[in-house]
Parts: structure tokens; C-alpha cells; sequence
């Protein structure tokens, strides 16, 4: 089970009493996960030096469980997936790199890396986007199951299996005059990304576009502050373009929205999703497209992220 803002039941009320213990502030203790509940989850993650996303799964409720130590088993959560057999595969998925393109001196990579069937909807995307005058910069694909896991990165990442790539974060949010992508804000905690071209037929259009500017508050901390300026320029909705692809945005983390550091923007971060099915999927099954179970069960985060299901708890 996954707790999130709007659940609500006993387990939420067990968990807004254990962080009133730890020292945070949930809000009422009433079993609603609300907005309070969600940002004393937020700081108790980022104190923890775990994956910041205001969300209690597995991984939150067992180091909550260990913050509160013995004293306090009453409130231990216990989330985490029942142990089933993860289904192996004979023929593994190759790994594939990918085109991809630098901006002036905004950093990035010639290429991404990513499993072979995401790889052809990205090549696809790719080509498209270069049809239409555009660009892909890349902050990369695959990431190694020696990397650990941190406020900026979940245990379950979509970059362990291969179905990840991130643009070069310097490429948007910067400067809008001159970013090759304008961020724009759409619902929620959603962006829309914006393909600057020069391509004569696409129209041109005036976007909102959203961008940061870091200060530091009277005791040296740094934040940052979202500004917005209207661009009137050639443009193509990459967003909409990616999803035709099967490539879907995430949202930036809600952290973002009250100061918090410009990795939670997560405006360049896109997730191949075909084939994943809700509540049956496991996230264990996908990586062992592409690794053996050996090398599986060597990932550090591996007994914990095995069984977790897609849309259930792991997003």
C-alpha cells in the first residue's frame, strides 16, 4: 500500500502519529493525509537523505520504523509488498545509445542509453523532433544498479530498467531568451515543454514561460524563487509530441513550489510506459528484462523493490 495525499484511513492516522513523535508537524491527527501530513513526510525524507516525494511507501515506512525504534513498535507501518515469485526471462533486452544533442555550452551528453524497445520510440521521437527543427539534449538514460538512491533519486527509478531519459537540465528554466525549451506550468505539478525551432512552418505562439532564479535567505541558505516571462517564438509541444511516442512527463516534486532545490523541477525527466500494466507489472520483472537475476539481486535496493507493482507502489 502507498500513502499519499488524499488517502485516508488508520494507517494515516498511524503515520501522522509517528512523525508527531519524530518532531514534525502532520496537521490533525486524523487519519487524512493532507497537505501538513504531506510536507512533515517531505522533511522527515529529506532529513533521511531518501527519495523526496511527500509519498509512504515501502521504503518511507522502513525508515520511519527505524527512526522510531522499539520503543514505539505500536506505530511501525508495515507496506511492504507481499513476497511473490519474480517471472524471468530467457532473451534479455540489449542496451541501445541513443542520439542526442548538445546546446552551446549548457552541458549534457551526445547520447542516451536505453533498453532496446525504448529505444525505438525514442529514435522515432528523436527523428521526428529533428523534423520539425528541433533538439534533445540529454542528461542520460540507463543508471547502474551501483547507483544509490537519494533525495533527487528513487529506489525505483525508471532509469534502473531502461525506460528513462532526462534532458540536460540547463537547457530549460535558465534563461527563456535563450533556452532551447520553454517550461511551462499546465495543471497541477505538470509541465509543458516547449521546443523552441526555426522551422518557417510552425507558427509562432506566446508562451508563459516558467524560470528560476536562486537566492539566499538571511542565514546563507540558499532557495529559489519561479519567476515567468512571456516568449513569443516558433514552438512545438514537445510534452504532446513525447506522449505520441509513449514517453510521459512526471510531476515536479511539490518541495519545488515552496523554495526547494531546482532538481525537483523534473521538467526534463520522460518515462517509457507501454506495456506496463497497473496493479500487475512488477517493478522486479522489469529489470530482469535486462539483467540476469544474479545480477538482479545484487541491486542494493532489490528484496525492498522487487515485488512493488506499477500504479500501486511504484510510480
Amino acid at each position: 500500500m502507498i500513502l499519499r495525499e488524499g488517502t485516508k484511513n488508520a494507517l494515516v492516522k498511524t503515520l501522522q502519529e509517528g512523525l508527531a513523535y519524530l518532531g514534525y508537524h502532520p496537521g490533525p491527527i486524523d487519519g487524512h493525509f493532507g497537505g501538513l501530513t504531506e510536507d512533515a513526510v517531505e522533511a522527515f525524507q529529506k532529513k533521511s537523505k531518501i527519495y523526496v516525494d511527500g509519498v509512504v511507501g515501502p521504503s518511507t515506512a522502513a525508515m520511519l520504523n527505524s527512526a522510531l525504534g522499539s520503543p514505539k513498535t505500536e506505530l511501525h507501518l508495515r507496506l511492504n509488498p507481499p513476497e511473490e515469485e519474480v517471472k524471468d526471462t530467457a532473451k534479455k533486452l540489449k542496451w541501445v545509445r541513443c542520439p542526442a544533442d548538445k546546446f552551446q555550452n549548457r552541458g549534457g551528453f551526445t547520447r542516451t542509453t536505453l533498453r532496446s524497445d525504448t529505444a525505438a520510440a525514442y529514435k522515432a521521437l528523436y527523428k521526428e523532433a529533428h523534423e520539425l527543427g528541433g533538439i534533445i539534449t540529454s542528461a542520460g538514460g540507463r543508471r547502474g544498479l551501483s547507483s544509490k538512491a537519494s533525495p533527487a533519486r528513487s529506489k525505483k527509478s525508471m532509469h534502473y530498467v531502461g525506460r528513462a531519459f532526462d534532458m540536460a537540465l540547463p537547457t530549460g528554466m535558465q534563461n527563456p531568451d535563450t533556452d532551447p525549451y520553454l517550461i511551462e506550468k499546465a495543471w497541477g505539478r505538470k509541465w509543458t515543454v516547449w521546443c523552441k525551432t526555426n522551422n518557417p512552418e510552425i507558427p509562432k505562439q506566446t508562451i508563459e514561460a516558467s524560470y528560476v532564479v536562486t537566492k539566499r535567505n538571511s542565514k546563507g541558505k540558499r532557495y529559489t524563487i519561479i519567476k515567468t516571462k512571456e516568449i513569443t517564438a516558433r514552438v512545438f509541444n514537445f510534452t504532446a509530441l513525447a506522449e505520441r511516442h509513449g514517453f510521459k512527463s512526471i510531476s515536479a516534486r511539490r518541495s519545488f513550489f515552496k523554495g526547494g532545490a531546482y532538481g525537483g523541477a523534473e521538467w526534463w525527466h520522460f518515462q517509457w510506459e507501454e506495456g506496463l500494466e497497473p496493479k500487475n507489472t512488477t517493478f522486479g520483472e522489469e529489470l530482469l528484462k535486462v539483467y540476469t537475476l544474479q545480477k538482479a539481486s545484487n541491486f542494493v535496493y532489490w528484496s525492498e523493490a522487487k515485488n512493488c507493482k506499477w500504479k500501486v507502489n511504484w510510480f
